[in-house]
């Protein structure tokens, strides 16, 4: 079992008129994907960094460069099409392996590009958030450290930030100082995604209204999940879901805001871990919608 940390820093287009709608709508295309691989004793045993000739947003936003220092002709020279990339970053990960990020802000983005390009996301792996691991078991907190913070609170000093390696490197540095071995089976949630839903909505009150979007089926069973009321959590809204079988979900519901002030749905579906579980018990306040 290997464990894949890894970060990756997408383009943005100029401004919400050029952003890509179908099949889905994209707020980002990855331009970098930076990883250390780590073996099941946690030792790093691998690196890897592509850069992607982006095939969307082919012109650099200002803000994006600035951050990351990546211009369009390193992309233009150094860049790979995503579907080659996101290949040789699938050969990186070997056969059995854990995905493993500083918040989870990046599997989303990561399975929006992978559909957006016709990939197959029906075999995603168990995903582990470092960052929350950090707060809740070295800060006993459930506040969110950024990166760079939380190497200043273990007295380490990373790479710069920004860079998709270099962050994946300093995500490794946190790794090192937690007790893995004890803390994985907690935090560990298999990740589900389906195709884009398509249906449009004028704002997010009837997009919560419909019922279509609780109608969400078990990944094992088939089974058609017993859905409680969605409520908000971070940046989405959230919904518990029990399968016939008694297999609990955490779905997540992100709305996207198009060019046309209307909004579109993406669906995501984990499976519950413990954590999970006290995350949204926490937020659990029923949105009366």
């Amino acid at each position: 079992m290997n464990y894949i940390i890894f970060d990756m820093e997408w383009n943005q287009p100029s401004d919400i008129t050029a952003m890509v709608t179908e099949p889905l709508p994209v707020t980002g295309e990855i331009i970098e994907i930076g990883a250390v691989k780590l073996d099941d004793s946690f030792k790093i045993i691998g690196e890897l960094r592509l850069y992607i000739t982006p095939k969307y947003y082919t012109r650099m936003h200002k803000r994006i460069a600035a951050l990351t220092g990546i211009r369009d002709k390193d992309l233009m020279t150094r860049g790979i099409p995503f579907p080659e990339a996101y290949e040789k970053f699938r050969e990186f990960c070997g056969k059995e392996y854990g995905f493993m990020t500083w918040s989870m802000s990046d599997v989303p983005m990561l399975i929006d590009n992978m559909l957006l390009h016709g990939i197959d996301v029906s075999d995603l792996p168990v995903c582990y958030d470092i960052q929350r691991i950090f707060g809740r078991e070295i800060m006993r907190s459930d506040t969110r450290y950024a990166l760079d913070s939380a190497l200043a609170i273990l007295n380490e000093k990373g790479d710069t930030a920004h860079d998709a390696l270099n962050d994946s490197r300093n995500t490794a540095i946190i790794c090192s100082h937690l007790d893995l071995d004890e803390y994985l089976e907690e935090y560990g949630a298999q990740v589900f995604a389906g195709q884009p839903l398509r249906q449009v909505y004028s704002d997010h009150r009837e997009a919560l209204n419909d019922p279509a979007l609780a109608e969400v089926t078990c990944p094992w069973c088939g089974g058609r999940l017993d859905m409680e009321p969605w409520i908000r959590g971070e940046r989405c809204y959230m919904s518990c879901g029990t399968c016939p079988e008694e297999d609990e979900f955490l779905i997540q519901l992100a709305m996207t805001r198009l060019p046309s002030n209307t909004y579109r749905a993406r669906r995501l579906m984990y499976e519950m871990s413990d954590d999970l579980w006290d995350i949204y018990m926490d937020r659990k306040e029923p949105l009366g919608v």
